[in-house]
């Protein structure tokens, strides 16, 4: 038996612990919440953000890809771009890659329920090097999550508090999210850069790639010299997005005249009209590769002298 404080601090434990004896695997003693904090893979989308005590808004079309081994690919595009600049020019814009890691919050043995603290690690950052992030999270009573934090607000340029509202993609009809297959492709080997030497590697820090159910997006960090040639604030980093058979009924796109163009569903794998891969170029990343159901563990392509593995697979 569990012995416990007026004020809920735990003091000790008299005779045997029941819950570790009972020959049960001790994940079945993890409540609930703090499974829904750990589920992976998952797909999450941003539903609004405040800032200070501000009204929350969303500018963005948010989403992130975490895999089973808590990879993750974020891209926030701007929901309205102006055409003919390049995407990196807008302050909405952002799209990073790296580790994700959460622990669960408590002083003195005291537990916060429904909260856990996250961190990630940027890998691969729109932004520049260097750059992780962390945030309280919160669970909502509708299933929904809020983050809380501090970060640099993209239109005031000042580090301010933030309030970012979690939750699922819109099933668009479906009867639930299918979070498999899970798969995730990295760069294992770069070209040589111009001075002829290829660029360090560590994990994940060329490009990565996670596909989970019907949902993919990559991220590419661009060379110094690949970018030759591009007009200021060019992109640092190539992002795709691809979504399988699903759109959700507020995606929409805006045309060149102003207007809105609805996204038509479809049942193959469709490209975000906001990648900013050159279109001219070629397969500047291989997402329609890894959307292959027949992907696996091991696999490799080359795409443009960088070579590509599957390192992560889950069917």
């Amino acid at each position: 038996m569990e012995i416990y404080g007026m004020l809920g601090e735990k003091l000790g434990t008299i005779g045997k612990d029941k819950t570790h004896d009972s020959g049960q695997p001790e994940e079945q003693n993890v409540p609930q919440w703090k499974k829904d904090f750990l589920q992976k893979p998952s797909i999450s989308s941003r539903n609004g953000i405040a800032w200070g005590y501000g009204t929350p808004y969303e500018d963005t079309d948010t989403l992130v890809l975490t895999s089973t081994k808590s990879d993750f690919v974020d891209i926030r595009f701007p929901r309205k771009r102006e055409l003919g600049k390049p995407i990196a020019s807008d302050p909405s814009f952002w799209a990073f890659s790296g580790t994700s890691s959460t622990t669960f919050l408590g002083v003195d043995g005291i537990e916060m329920r429904y909260s856990a603290h996250c961190v990630w690690e940027h890998e691969i950052d729109s932004k520049g090097p260097g750059i992780s992030d962390e945030g309280d999270m919160f669970l909502l009573p509708n299933g929904d999550c809020m983050e809380v934090g501090m970060m640099q607000n993209p239109q005031s340029g000042k580090v301010e508090m933030y309030k970012e509202y979690w939750t699922s993609p819109d099933l668009a009809g479906e009867p639930e999210l299918e979070l498999v297959p899970s798969i995730v492709a990295k760069i294992i080997q770069m070209p040589n850069d111009h001075d002829g030497q290829a660029p360090s590697l560590q994990n994940g820090n060329g490009g990565t790639i996670i596909r989970i159910g019907n949902y993919c997006q990559g991220i590419v960090r661009q060379q110094s010299g690949d970018r030759e040639g591009q007009p200021a604030g060019a992109d640092a980093v190539l992002v795709e997005r691809w979504t399988r058979g699903i759109f959700e009924a507020d995606r929409t796109s805006s045309t060149a005249a102003g207007g809105e163009q609805v996204l038509a569903a479809s049942t193959g794998w469709v490209p975000d009209w906001r990648n900013n891969t050159p279109s001219d170029t070629g397969i500047s990343m291989p997402c329609r590769w890894v959307c292959d159901d027949n992907r696996k563990l091991g696999d490799q392509i080359v795409v443009k002298g960088a070579t590509w593995e599957v390192v992560e697979g889950c069917p």
